[in-house]
């Protein structure tokens, strides 16, 4: 008896070839050919290549971080503190033990920090401007103060001189 593949006398196994070897088959030792009809379930599952370790922490720092930004644009003072200080955090967090941070957990540091910046010089400004508004414009105290009046009942002039008051700061008048 032939045992050779695809033996056509009806030898042992009857022509049927387990290992899949046929010398004709033009896809042969490419199991990963989908049109090989001597394989007709495909290539074999590759494993899912890992993540690392603080792959979430870094993704979720770089969101953080674009709606710091976010936020800063649409004047939400709290908001980019509370987002960034967060932001910052799982950034720091994402690289674990690793010496470099992953490319994501750098952009959003780089998002959340610039926003945080943003925001404190904005609020520096801010303050500033409030203080040294009748200086700069006495037009435009008046307009604030006409609205302060309409609004709050208490003129400009007066919220300032409390201020003024509670601070001891009757030099900056």
């Amino acid at each position: 008896m032939d045992y050779q593949p695809n033996n056509p006398q009806g030898g042992p196994g009857g022509g049927y070839n387990p290992y899949n070897n046929n010398p004709n088959n033009p896809y042969n030792g490419n199991p990963y050919n989908n049109n090989d009809p001597y394989n007709p379930y495909g290539a074999p599952l590759r494993p899912a290549p890992m993540k690392p370790k603080g792959d979430s922490m870094a993704t979720a720092s770089m969101i953080l971080g674009i709606i710091t930004l976010g936020s800063l644009l649409l004047l939400r003072l709290s908001m980019p503190f509370l987002l960034g200080g967060v932001g910052i955090i799982l950034a720091i967090l994402s690289r674990g033990g690793a010496r470099k941070m992953p490319g994501k957990a750098k952009a959003g540091m780089i998002c959340c920090v610039t926003g945080l910046a943003l925001d404190v010089a904005f609020c520096v400004f801010a303050v500033w401007l409030v203080f040294s508004l009748p200086r700069l414009s006495p037009e435009l105290t008046d307009e604030v103060n006409r609205i302060c009046e309409d609004q709050y009942g208490v003129s400009y002039y007066e919220m300032m001189e409390e201020i003024y008051d509670m601070w001891d700061m009757d030099e900056l008048k």
